[in-house]
């Protein structure tokens, strides 16, 4: 059972098969910790957006099915298909920057830098 995302909650888009489900799922979840840690502090207000993101994914590489080339030739035009799912991350770089960004409202930035410079050091004067 996940933490953001269960099997259930991919019955509505595709039918994939329990025990493949749950794999996914903690594939999903674990990449998905990675790329944004924030995601698991408690409190996390942003949790359906998670889940989103991350049905996304799962969904995509369900369809992908077992990752092959696919090669379709009609006369002199072909075209090849890549669906090897180790070609490319889990995730599409938005969906990292979508989960980093979910990040940025929980601490302020996954990234921060001050362009102003440090703050002036105040002046005493003695009397």
């Amino acid at each position: 059972m996940g933490i953001f995302i269960i099997p259930e909650d991919l019955d509505p888009f595709a039918t994939v098969e329990s025990g493949k489900a749950d794999a996914m799922i903690a594939d999903a979840e674990a990449m998905a910790v990675l790329a944004a840690p924030c995601i698991t502090a408690v409190g996390f207000s942003h949790a359906d957006a998670v889940k989103a993101i991350l049905r996304g994914a799962i969904l995509r590489w369900n369809e992908a099915g077992s990752g092959a080339l696919q090669s379709q030739t009609a006369g002199v035009f072909g075209q090849t298909l890549d669906t090897r799912q180790e070609r490319r991350g889990m995730f599409w770089p938005s969906e990292i920057v979508a989960l980093q960004n979910l990040c940025a409202d929980a601490q302020g930035g996954v990234y921060t830098v001050s362009l102003a410079g440090p703050d002036p050091i105040p002046t005493i004067t003695l009397a």
